[in-house]
């Protein structure tokens, strides 16, 4: 049967010229069509388009809304700027410039740089990136950084998307010509952004006549800019539209969108108001002036990355930083550099705790209005499945623009003949695995929507749930298309399952979602006085417990930075050492050495020093990476101040909640000492040292000591003997002075000296009883010729002088040219003929000699002879 015609033609077979037939008629179709702009029109709408210059100023509003904003967030991050850095930062960071070549005159304190920041901002924030390329002399060098400016592109987002929800008040626009004109105005959105960014470049003088153009025009950013003001021109007109009979079926994807976004608000809030509130204790306690006014200055422009870290750390998920490095740069650093990781359980204890509780309240809460005045399309089994799909699938793409805004990177590549081509890239932002995270957290909010939230809605306030979810009018199935329509028109309902439902849609407004407890879609019944009283105690009780939870971190920060804070594990271990607590300071700060070589850490050596530490302030803590810190420390001596600085680092719990500190490896000062042959004690300020079990077999011992001065000497075990002391100052810091070596010795007393002469004419005494002219052992000798046999005898005239000197840790003696004695041989010698009698002859002798002297066990000294 002959098909209806078109309510598209309908209207132009009304309006139109009548049609002529004849010979007038082939004319008329030969010559020239001449057309008024309001037939324009006419044959626009007739096709269901529309005239683009609505839609164009729309993005044009946007664009400008984008770069005041811009702006403004540049104005701010300036002012933030300004609080964070000190007197004369600004001179610095012009030095450092000038020292590389650029014209800091003509770049930092340009005008005109000012005014075409915003221009780039607004192309970044449209998904470009800030870079720039040039060429010199040969070399090829391209560089660029990306980030969104999530503030910037909401705002160009909300204008153009309620600048479309304006223009489509009283109209009856059709879906093809919202996204016909939707389409024409994203791309011109987008080849103004590109243009105007690569127009107003940014110039950056470098000398010898090169220069760089730094921009954020690129595809990327045209693709951007034409993407989302497409989107959300096109939504903001498509939403001022009468929902579709079928949109019940699908209307949770819109409500799931909504609510992550409003969970990723709530939970930022939440968590950045506690490291606010917590950061800014710890900066109070350390003196230092809380950052939190430049914290909020930079929310215009990085306000995305913290919504970001701040939404993504209670996920479990973690900021990741890392780096590739050109290939040049591996010859120094051969590993790389290592991927940096921060997860919530990064943060003390105490506020990753909060932090999880804070992420576990607001699944719950978010789960009250997701279950409130929910409807489902009863017995439509895609609505079935969309009612349990919506939230988990919202949440996932959630996860995805958390993994996009929160992302900032960099790149550079240079690329000449002597090194070839070289890269590095570098990134920053949530770690990968932050969608699975937030689809695990959608099915979690689901889940407490359809089995938790039922038993909590009926408790609250209508009017504290109903914001989120507006009543669903039943949609008329027969109701008249608007004139000059049909229903093969866009924007009419399509056939199939979701058709199918449709008839039962307005049923649907009244079926609530299933689960268990309560429906919120029941007659809800005043509560009772009692019931009342329950619910405001229960609020009164959550608020009081809340304060005090609140006060109870305040007074535990307070505690741990004053009672229990790092720098009181170096107030103790300085107090020991001015004590001359040995035994203290050991205790705090273990001395990283054998056991053998802590002999003179003890308090009766150290407490008997002079010149110990006599006074210390603590003057500042840094807070290091890795969770130590850095104590700083004026510490006195002998009348001289020197600063020192000490790491501390966590050790466990005291009290069950509060932190423990101890010091980290303390280099302690080190004396070399050395130690007589065969001297099994030493006396170190007085108190004897056992030094029989040390190593000396580089001629001395090394030990470890505290800061102050120390007498080294040697107990006397004969009147022989006398000790030499050795003096050895140790300063407090290790590495101030060259090695310190203690050196203590014996030295022959003067009865030592006259035992040594006694001894050696005692000896000699008992060579002279011999009647040999070279008797054994003996430092003389006789020439003879034919003796009677033991005839001779020796006689002593003069006995040689001997004198003692200290070689090292030994002592010698020698009779020297001076001191040599002398001696006369007597003897009997042989007559010449037989018969004759022998005569008596005399022979005179030189008697030198030199030895060694020691010591034996029982204190009496020893000589040992040289060879003659």
């Amino acid at each position: 049967m002959p098909s209806a015609p078109s309510a598209q033609s309908a209207p132009a077979a009304q309006t139109g010229p009548t049609p002529q037939t004849g010979p007038d008629a082939q004319s008329a179709q030969t010559a020239p069509a001449t057309m008024t702009p309001a037939e324009v029109l006419a044959k626009l709408s007739a096709v269901g388009l529309e005239s683009p210059l609505r839609s164009l100023a729309v993005g044009g509003i946007a664009y400008v809304g984008g770069l005041l904003m811009s702006g403004l967030a540049i104005i701010l991050a300036v002012a933030a700027l300004a609080l964070s850095l000190s007197g004369g930062a600004d001179s610095a960071v012009e030095s450092e410039l000038d020292s590389s070549g650029v014209d800091t005159e003509g770049t930092l304190n340009s005008i005109a740089a000012f005014l075409r920041a915003p221009f780039q901002l607004v192309a970044m924030a449209m998904f470009g990136s800030l870079g720039t390329h040039a060429t010199i002399e040969g070399a090829t060098f391209d560089a660029a950084i990306r980030f969104l400016p999530v503030p910037v592109t909401v705002v160009m987002l909300l204008l153009a998307f309620f600048g479309g929800r304006r223009i489509q008040r009283g109209r009856d626009t059709g879906l093809l010509g919202i996204w016909t004109s939707a389409v024409i105005t994203g791309f011109a959105t987008a080849l103004v952004t590109v243009l105007l960014a690569l127009i107003l470049a940014q110039p950056i003088p470098i000398t010898d006549g090169y220069g760089l153009r730094v921009h954020a025009s690129g595809f990327d950013t045209f693709f951007g800019a034409f993407v989302l003001i497409t989107l959300a021109l096109g939504l903001g007109r498509t939403s001022r539209r009468s929902r579709p009979a079928w949109w019940p079926v699908v209307g949770d994807l819109p409500a799931a969108f909504k609510l992550a976004v409003v969970h990723a608000i709530v939970i930022s809030v939440a968590v950045g108001a506690l490291l606010v509130v917590v950061g800014s204790i710890r900066q109070l306690l350390d003196g230092e002036n809380p950052t939190v006014l430049a914290t909020i200055l930079l929310l215009p422009l990085l306000g995305g990355q913290l919504l970001g870290g701040l939404t993504g750390l209670p996920l479990l998920s973690s900021l990741t930083a890392k780096a590739g490095l050109p290939e040049l740069a591996y010859e120094f650093v051969p590993e790389g550099i290592p991927t940096f990781r921060e997860t919530v359980f990064s943060l003390p204890w105490y506020v990753w705790l909060l932090t999880l509780l804070l992420g576990l309240v607001v699944l719950v809460v978010v789960s009250l209005p997701w279950h409130h005045g929910r409807r489902i399309v009863p017995g439509n089994i895609i609505a079935l499945a969309i009612s349990w799909v919506a939230l988990p699938f919202a949440y996932l793409l959630s996860g995805v623009v958390l993994l996009v805004i929160s992302r900032l990177s960099m790149s550079f590549r240079v690329e000449a003949d002597f090194f070839g081509s070289q890269q590095g890239t570098g990134s920053f932002g949530l770690a990968g695995w932050t969608p699975a995270l937030a689809l695990l957290a959608g099915i979690v909010v689901e889940l407490l929507s359809r089995f938790v939230a039922p038993f909590l809605v009926p408790a609250l306030p209508r009017r504290s749930l109903s914001w989120f979810r507006r009543p669903l009018a039943a949609p008329a199935a027969t109701a008249a298309t608007p004139a000059g329509t049909s229903a093969s028109a866009p924007g009419a309902a399509p056939a199939g399952a979701m058709a199918a439902g449709a008839a039962s849609a307005g049923a649907a407004a009244t079926a609530p979602v299933g689960g268990f407890g309560p429906s919120s879609g029941a007659q809800r019944r005043p509560l009772s006085r009692r019931a009342r009283r329950t619910v405001i105690g229960v609020v009164a009780g959550v608020g009081g417990l809340c304060v005090v939870i609140a006060g109870a971190v305040i007074a535990y920060a307070v505690v741990s930075r004053t009672v229990y804070a790092p720098d009181k594990s170096v107030d103790a271990y300085l107090s020991a050492l001015e004590d001359g607590d040995a035994s203290g300071a050991v205790e705090l700060a273990p001395p990283n050495v054998p056991t053998a070589q802590q002999k003179l850490l003890t308090d009766d050596i150290a407490g008997a020093a002079d010149t110990r530490i006599s006074g210390h302030e603590i003057t500042g803590s840094d807070r290091q990476e890795d969770g130590s810190v850095l104590v700083t420390a004026d510490i006195t001596q002998d009348g001289v101040t020197s600063e020192q600085t000490y790491t501390v680092e966590k050790h466990g719990r005291t009290g069950v909640v509060f932190p423990a500190w101890r010091l980290g490896a303390v280099e302690y000062p080190s004396v070399a000492l050395s130690v007589p042959e065969g001297a099994g004690t030493v006396l170190v300020n007085d108190t004897e040292l056992d030094v029989s079990d040390l190593d000396v077999s580089e001629g001395f011992a090394m030990l470890s000591v505290l800061p102050g001065t120390y007498e080294f000497s040697l107990p006397s075990t004969s009147e022989f003997i006398s000790a030499t002391p050795s003096d050895v100052s140790v300063p407090v810091d290790p590495m101030s002075s060259e090695e310190l070596y203690a050196a203590p010795t014996y030295e022959l007393s003067e009865a030592g000296t006259k035992e040594v002469q006694s001894q050696v004419n005692a000896d000699l005494d008992e060579c002279a009883k011999s009647t040999d002219p070279e008797p054994e052992g003996c430092p003389m000798s006789a020439y003879v010729y034919e003796p009677v046999e033991d005839s001779g005898s020796w006689s002593i005239d003069e006995y040689p002088t001997v004198t003692v000197d200290q070689d090292g840790e030994s002592w010698s003696f020698d009779t020297g040219f001076d001191g040599a004695g002398s001696a006369t041989y007597s003897y009997k010698e042989k007559p010449f003929m037989d018969g004759d009698k022998a005569t008596s002859e005399t022979e005179e002798a030189s008697i030198s000699l030199y030895g060694t002297v020691g010591i034996d066990d029982e204190g009496k000294i020893q000589l040992e002879y040289s060879t003659w």
